[in-house]
């Protein structure tokens, strides 16, 4: 008793399906200890900002954000020698382009006070979740609009303490979101 072309033409649809949510789980499994990373630079470099002046606020990020790019690079190794390079190549250019794009919208539009500031890393980086989410990773659409959410509500209602918002919730959401991708 063979398989009919219907039949087999299903079977290797439920392969597929099961091979590319195989291969999500593992993306989030890898991507979890990254996103905890990230949230701990981030609640660090928004705590300080709290509480150092704003001439040394980009001093502190530069080494934070390589400590989390070295850390990131480090974390990825785990994902297997292919997964891993082509991870590494990505999330060095992801990592520029990100930094150049800040820059630059920071050189065009020079806010005249420093919440926008404070703000934009925030909803950049959840429209860059959200981006990730819609194309195959769902769970990130919902970190990616959480953190956006909780940008707009520490701009709206908590500036005079939008460091440290920032900190607990951008930083500590990320962090929290990291264990959550991680558990999966």
């Amino acid at each position: 008793m063979g398989m009919t072309r219907n039949e087999a033409a299903a079977a290797l649809s439920d392969i597929e399906r099961t091979t590319e949510r195989g291969q999500v789980l593992a993306g989030y499994r890898i991507s979890g200890p990254i996103l905890m990373l990230w949230g701990l630079i981030w609640a660090a470099g928004y705590v300080a900002m709290g509480f150092l002046p704003a001439e040394r606020w980009g001093q502190i990020w530069i080494v934070l954000d390589i400590v989390g790019v070295v850390g990131s690079l480090v974390l990825s190794r785990g994902a297997g020698r292919g997964a891993a390079m082509a991870m590494n190549w990505r999330m060095l250019v992801g990592v520029v382009a990100t930094l150049v794009f800040f820059f630059s919208t920071f050189a065009l539009f020079q806010a005249s006070r420093v919440e926008p500031y404070l703000a934009f890393p925030g909803l950049v980086t959840g429209m860059i979740y959200v981006g990730m989410g819609l194309w195959k990773m769902t769970r990130y659409l919902w970190i990616g609009v959480t953190l956006i959410i909780a940008t707009m509500v520490g701009y709206l209602f908590f500036q005079p303490w939008l460091t440290f918002w920032m900190a607990g919730f951008g930083g500590g959401g990320m962090f929290l979101a990291g264990l959550w991708l991680r558990k999966l």
